[in-house]
């Protein structure tokens, strides 16, 4: 051992070693010597003033000077903490995007403003957010939040209030870690910061069953698990960046899930969301917690898609997205639930963004209401750009107008929780010269929720919501010929405004055991008015002298003519039982009545979660399921051979549903996934006719029919769903997958067709990569591709012999839908490119939809002056440019 020690000296490798050492003790105070007054550690207490002003109370406390030029913003107003730190973390501070360099001469400071562009700036951004206990709503004190995905790491801790803020981040995406005793370790990932916004997150950590010496928890690695975790199975959550950078969707929530497993659309034109073979009229709409109407323009009735949505991705926080065996808060869905949340304001500065595109121009606005309160406002508005190019003067007709508003403001309280006061809006119509119509929706909802914290297992979410929705269709036609023309005049005009109540209990009874438990009451007005009329009928065979006139001809028709009120009561409670960190149950029962007719439905459910090995987790859920038509459905009139009207579907059963899912998660890594579930629905009391055979409200896409209605119809839907995702990491993502299922009806006399949605199968992939350019790499230029391809949804036949015989397009009803159209199959891209300046970020994007101008059938119909049936095709080859700028 001597030897060998005493050869290493005469190699001279230890001399080596101490020249080394030397030299880096010798630079570490030679560094230390030059930043001595950067160094220096002072206590500042809070205040909000000039930057100026701020430099001044540094030089009174650390006795030394500032020299700086002109171009530096001291006029700047800026907010600081109490805190005791060094004199650089405070220049930090108040130079947050790290513009100012800052320069140590004798025995002053001489503060130097970067050029931008210069090689040495890399522009930085804060990220501040809130820290929740998942169950009790409580904030989190001490909780560590770090920037993992930094060398070196950044990071901070929350404070009384749950509240933490990093300064002086990178621009670019981050991954962010929270860790916290006796609470499970909570990962953010890819957050995007960019230079012009500050990154706002909220988020909610659970608590470990286990003692903290007994295991180490790791983060969920399911990236897109709902923010709704008694939401066990068939459920995603998806994020605003989710809809912003899905190619083809265009900024609409509903057009960006059509890439997920089991989702289907049979028209390019609308947003209809076709669940597992359902009809879309059985999807809920929940906001910040509530149901609300249609969130979509030229929403038809009673059905719960329509042109594009109303609330713009820049409002979106996130949204859990459900697609089968819903927990038991979830009640009048059938098919589907979209459970959406606005995101609160920035509580630290104003910002504003505005974009202009293909789609419409519109303007947010975010802040604080006031500093240092942690209030926040946020607020949009968007008007259609077709509409606006036509007010200006350019010659478009019967362009489809439409505009619409959306707001929240969070209101933190010391003493009665938390409010937040939220609204949304929404005007459509589309005037048609040529063929005379005038047609569209409104809506509007504004509500209030407040949290409050009894105790530190305890919390109340109590929601008060108004809406409205209007519907109105005026249509005439000439049902005579060009030489004896006669007018037909249709005209419906649809009120609803609602009153919605929701009280939620929430109580942790320990770390294993969760109750939740709720009442939501809703009070509706409605006035509807459906019918037709026709003058010149009136005119011609009203007069007893005319050779056609009789007692019992008439000239208009109602379908619909009523007022009044409905009420719906529904109740739940649902217990959570946390085995152990790798296994729960989840249970519990909804029930809903509707006084209109005092129909009701008890609904049992029922989930389990088991993650058998570390990487592998399967999942079950079973539910009892209902939803209530559409009021013009159940107050529908009909006029008797004596006069008397009556509404002969009042007393309509709920459409019910009962779901069985079965899946298996396979984590391969932490950023890829395979996916599988099963499933199995069997629906019934679905309102039918009994002639003509085919006739059931399963397939339709709305929610009214003036026949007389039985709740005798049965179907089911059943398939298998394959997903493969890689989360956003390394630059990219993907997503494929693939479903095969069976979507079948039974008529009034039990016999099984084919619902119009039963295509049979369908596949979907998407693909995202991002690359940094630019010279500093602080720009983004981002490309992305989605491919749809669907089995063709079914239609009825056209009977060419009648449609001759009658002049018009007649269709055979007696075997139902029959014909299957040709299959569908689409390819999207989208080219993005972000530019992150000191004030402001500036974002290009261009949406190409069916970019092969791929010919997908519509539907087909009878041509009286072809005497032919011809194809209505879906949209062509359309690009799509947007600018938006945020600052």
């Amino acid at each position: 051992m001597r030897g060998h020690f005493k050869s290493i000296i005469n190699s001279g490798r230890i001399k080596l070693l101490i020249t080394i050492s030397i030299y880096l003790c010798a630079s570490s105070y030679t560094t230390l010597a030059q930043n001595k007054l950067l160094n220096q550690e002072i206590e500042v207490f809070a205040r909000i003033t000039t930057i100026e002003n701020f430099l001044k109370i540094l030089e009174e406390k650390a006795y030394f000077t500032f020299s700086y030029s002109n171009n530096i913003p001291v006029n700047k107003q800026v907010t600081i903490s109490h805190k005791k730190q060094s004199i650089k973390q405070f220049l930090d501070d108040i130079f947050p995007d790290g513009s100012v360099k800052y320069i140590e001469k004798g025995n002053k400071i001489i503060l130097v403003a970067k050029k931008p562009g210069s090689s040495n700036l890399k522009q930085k951004q804060i990220i501040i957010g809130k820290v929740l206990d998942k169950d009790t709503k409580a904030p989190l004190i001490g909780v560590n939040v770090v920037i993992s995905s930094e060398n070196p790491i950044k990071g901070a801790s929350t404070d009384n209030k749950g509240v933490f803020r990093i300064k002086s981040v990178p621009i670019g995406r981050h991954d962010v870690l929270l860790k916290y005793v006796g609470y499970k370790d909570k990962i953010i990932h890819n957050a995007l910061l960019v230079s012009a916004k500050v990154l706002n997150l909220n988020i909610e950590m659970e608590k470990s069953i286990y003692d903290i010496n007994e295991v180490i928890v790791n983060p969920d690695p399911i990236k897109a698990k709902p923010i709704n975790d008694l939401s066990i199975i068939s459920s995603r959550n998806i994020s605003g960046e989710d809809i912003n950078y899905s190619p083809g969707a265009i900024n609409d929530i509903s057009r960006a899930v059509q890439s997920l497993p089991g989702i289907l659309s049979n028209n390019d034109g609308q947003n209809h969301i076709i669940i597992r073979g359902n009809s879309p009229k059985g999807l809920l709409w929940r906001l910040e917690g509530i149901e609300i109407p249609n969130i979509n323009h030229f929403a038809e009735i009673g059905s719960s898609g329509g042109g594009i949505s109303i609330l713009s991705n820049n409002m979106v926080s996130n949204a859990d997205f459900l697609t089968g065996a819903f927990p038991a808060e979830y009640g009048n869905a059938l098919s589907g639930v979209f459970d959406l949340r606005l995101r609160s304001g920035n509580t630290e500065k104003h910002e504003r963004t505005f974009q202009f595109g293909f789609i419409g121009a519109e303007l947010s606005l975010e802040g604080p209401l006031k500093k240092g309160f942690n209030a926040s406002y946020i607020v949009q508005y968007r008007y259609n750009t077709f509409k606006l190019m036509k007010d200006i003067g350019a010659p478009i007709k019967n362009v489809p107008a439409f505009q619409d508003l959306s707001f929240k403001l969070y209101l933190p309280t010391a003493k009665f929780g938390t409010f937040s006061v939220f609204g949304i809006a929404g005007k459509s119509n589309e005037v048609h010269d040529e063929k005379n119509y005038d047609w569209g929706s409104d809506m509007a909802v504004l509500g209030v929720s407040n949290t409050y914290l009894i105790n530190s297992k305890t919390y109340i979410k109590s929601i008060v919501a108004f809406s409205g929705w209007k519907y109105f269709w005026d249509d005439k036609k000439n049902i005579g010929s060009y030489e004896n023309p006669i007018d037909y005049m249709v005209h419906d005009d649809i009120t609803e405004y609602s009153t919605k109540a929701s009280f939620c209990l929430n109580r942790t009874l320990n770390t294993k055991h969760k109750l939740k438990m709720g009442i939501i009451y809703d009070y509706t007005l409605y006035n509807t008015y459906m019918g037709w009329y026709s003058d010149t009928l009136y005119n011609w065979f009203s007069k007893p002298d005319h050779p056609n006139y009789s007692e019992d001809v008439t000239y208009s028709h109602t379908y619909s003519d009523d007022k009044g009120d409905a009420n719906t009561l529904q109740a739940f409670v649902n217990w959570n039982y946390q085995i152990s960190n790798s296994l729960s149950i989840n249970t519990g029962v909804h029930f809903m009545q509707l006084f209109l007719n005092n129909n009701y439905s008890i609904e049992p459910r029922f989930g389990v979660f088991w993650q058998f090995f570390p990487k592998h987790s399967i999942s079950a859920g079973f539910g009892v399921h209902s939803r209530k038509e559409s009021l013009t459905l159940y107050t529908g009139t009909m006029t008797l051979h004596d006069g008397t009207k009556i509404h002969p579907n009042i007393n309509l059963e709920l459409t019910k549903a009962q779901h069985y899912v079965l899946g298996y998660n396979y984590n391969i890594s932490n950023d890829l996934q395979l996916k599988i579930e099963a499933y199995y629905q069997y629906l019934y009391d679905i309102p039918v006719y009994p002639f003509p055979d085919y006739f059931s409200t399963i397939n339709f896409d709305w929610g009214f029919e003036g026949n007389i209605l039985i709740n005798r119809g049965k179907a089911y839907n059943k398939g298998i769903e394959f997903l493969l995702e890689k989360y956003f990491s390394k630059g990219y993502t993907f997503l494929l997958n693939a479903t095969l299922y069976d979507s079948k009806y039974k008529n009034y006399l039990g016999e099984e067709y084919n619902t119009k949605y039963n295509g049979s199968y369908a596949t979907n992939g998407l693909f995202r990569k991002e690359y940094k350019v630019g010279k500093n790499k602080q720009n983004w230029l981002g490309f992305g591709a989605r491919f749809i391809y669907m089995g063709g949804m079914r239609y009825l036949p056209i009977d060419i012999a009648e449609s001759i015989a009658q002049d018009n397009t007649v269709r055979n009803r007696d075997n139902g839908y029959t014909e299957k159209l040709d299959d569908y199959f689409r390819i999207d891209l989208q080219f993005i490119f972000r530019r992150n300046k000191p004030k402001h970020t500036g974002e290009w994007r261009l949406d190409i939809i069916n970019l092969t101008n791929q010919k997908n059938i519509r539907y087909e119909y009878y041509d009286s002056e072809l005497n032919s049936i011809e194809t209505e095709y879906q949209n062509p080859f359309i690009p799509v440019l947007s600018y938006r700028i945020q600052f």
